[in-house]
């Protein structure tokens, strides 16, 4: 019985972490001396985008995760500023990207050919779906020696709705922020 209830355990665990939110990839880097605490302001870099160029949506994601930095940031201890010691660059890149598979005649189905010449069949790649990627790319900056003190990348599929797509923004700026120390 005992042993059951280890292998139903272990099965609803595997379960469970299958179905987590994972990241394509999570990269950070930061300066040997930086430290979260030691500053004490934040700003936003100004945009310079063309709004001509950009759908709505884009504009309305970049404030929402400015205000998750924003929250994320306050609830270290820093405060936002005119005049911040720590500077903020969001930039963002989306791509549309899709998913192919390799051809097999065992299961394509056999060549049907009945003629008199030789014939051939070659295994290619055929496009089964389309998805997006999204990257985030958040460096701060010291303003007072004009360095970078901390990066951030991350990327993922994202969602095909908008409301999941500002949900998957907001988990993954601070699963990214929650590894600034």
């Amino acid at each position: 019985m005992i042993k059951y209830i280890k292998y139903s355990i272990l099965a609803w665990s595997l379960f469970l972490a299958s179905c987590s939110a994972g990241y394509h990839s999570l990269k950070t880097s930061k300066e040997t001396d930086f430290t979260i605490s030691d500053y004490s302001t934040f700003g936003f870099q100004h945009d310079t985008v063309d709004s001509d160029s950009l759908p709505e949506p884009f504009f309305k994601n970049i404030e929402l995760i400015k205000n998750a930095i924003a929250d994320n940031l306050v609830s270290k201890g820093l405060r936002e500023s005119q005049d911040p010691v720590l500077m903020i660059n969001l930039s963002a890149r989306m791509g549309d990207k899709v998913q192919t598979r390799q051809t097999d005649f065992r299961t394509d189905g056999l060549p049907r050919y009945t003629g008199q010449r030789r014939y051939s069949w070659k295994s290619e790649e055929v496009p089964v779906g389309k998805y997006k990627v999204g990257t985030l790319f958040l460096d701060i900056s010291e303003t007072r020696q004009d360095k970078q003190v901390w990066r951030g990348e991350i990327e993922n599929i994202l969602p095909g709705k908008e409301t999941k797509i500002q949900t998957q923004l907001v988990k993954a700026v601070d699963d990214l922020l929650d590894r600034i120390k």
